[in-house]
């Protein structure tokens, strides 16, 4: 048994190095940047966990999964063949690959999918959906904004434990016998569970509670009317039902991010980024006008 243990040992060993060592695709660059704090100049090789540090000019990240990332200037993030974490600055990141930044979960929504993501500082997150819908996903797997192309979203995640906390308004619905919410901020529907709610279904309503871990449920602990009616279109956009007199009351109202309006769900506050991080021009350090034809 000590044999076969201390066998299992040697080979979990040998494993992890030959992972280590194994690598992951190539970052290339026109001038000079950092790779695990060794200033390197035009090209180097990725391995699981590198360290990337730029400096005036963007980098390219080719890994051999066929994903390519572009880091603006003045950026460090460390990459890994499935993720990306980004620590400070912008980059650019296609569908299919998950960007983790101060624990929210970036990735395109579609394969054409293309985001801009931007860390501020300790807390703030801004994401732009350059081309395609972008989903942002809090550290418990929840769903907390789906960004339209064109759009762009400012996030702050909580500390803990307020990372259940939830405070979102919209269309109160049902759909499939389930009371549901369209959220006007962060475009996601939201699974209701609570006293009382039936009676305003048909309404604009604002809720507060608790997320469930990786699942759009929300138990609510308290919910008030902001306006009758006016949730015609919404639930013809989604395919959920409304009370005959509700159809009339109020005026029609749109999906999408609504400017103006602060959500918080899973402990993640989300609002419109207006006139912030751009969703088109070049990355810091960039000399084209452009990527999103990449």
């Amino acid at each position: 048994m000590r044999r076969i243990a201390f066998l299992y040992i040697v080979l979990s060993t040998v494993c992890s190095l030959v992972a280590a060592t194994n690598p992951i695709g190539m970052a290339f660059s026109g001038g000079a940047f950092r790779v695990d704090h060794s200033r390197v100049q035009g090209n180097s090789t990725l391995f699981e966990g590198t360290m990337i540090e730029t400096e005036s000019s963007i980098s390219e990240l080719h890994l051999k999964t066929g994903v390519q990332v572009e880091l603006g200037a003045e950026t460090r993030a460390i990459v890994y063949q499935r993720k990306l974490v980004l620590d400070y600055g912008q980059l650019e990141s296609a569908a299919a690959y998950d960007v983790e930044a101060r624990s929210l979960h970036i990735v395109g929504a579609t394969p054409e999918a293309l985001a801009r993501i931007q860390v501020r500082n300790q807390r703030n997150v801004q994401v732009a959906a350059l081309r395609g819908p972008v989903r942002v996903t809090n550290s418990a797997g929840i769903l907390v904004a789906s960004i339209e192309a064109g759009k762009s979203m400012s996030f702050e995640p909580q500390n803990s434990p307020a990372e259940t906390a939830t405070r979102v308004s919209g269309c109160l619905l049902s759909k499939s016998g389930k009371t549901i919410l369209a959220e006007q901020t962060t475009n996601v529907i939201l699974e209701l569970h609570g006293v009382g709610l039936e009676r305003e279904t048909g309404n604009r309503v604002e809720v507060s509670g608790t997320a469930v871990t990786a699942s759009q449920i929300v138990n609510v602990t308290g919910f008030r009317r902001i306006a009758a009616g006016g949730c015609t279109a919404v639930a013809k956009k989604i395919g959920a039902t409304i009370p005959p007199a509700s159809t009339a009351a109020g005026a029609s109202t749109g999906t999408g991010i609504g400017t103006g309006t602060v959500a918080v769900i899973g402990g993640v506050a989300a609002a419109a980024a207006v006139g912030s991080l751009a969703v088109v021009g070049a990355l810091p350090g960039q000399s084209n006008s452009s990527t999103v034809s990449r």
